[in-house]
């Protein structure tokens, strides 16, 4: 790439600018927040959500889809 293009007698990269990289800055100061984790009503652990519902993993117990 270095060599003289035989078409025009120069490099092809003779008399080019050098390229201006501007860097990139995030508009977010700090990552969202996230919602406090939803607590298990009988023994307390970490519930995950699956379809409709609230389940926990340590004991099963499991949330209506309407939180009646």
């Amino acid at each position: 790439m270095s060599e003289a293009d035989p078409k025009r007698g120069r490099s092809p990269f003779s008399g080019t600018v050098p390229l201006r990289i501007t860097p990139v800055h995030s508009s977010l100061t700090r990552p969202p927040a996230t919602d406090a984790p939803t607590v298990c009503d009988r023994c307390g652990a970490e519930m995950y959500r699956m379809h409709a519902v609230w389940r926990c993993p340590s004991c099963g117990f499991k949330t209506d889809c309407c939180g009646w």
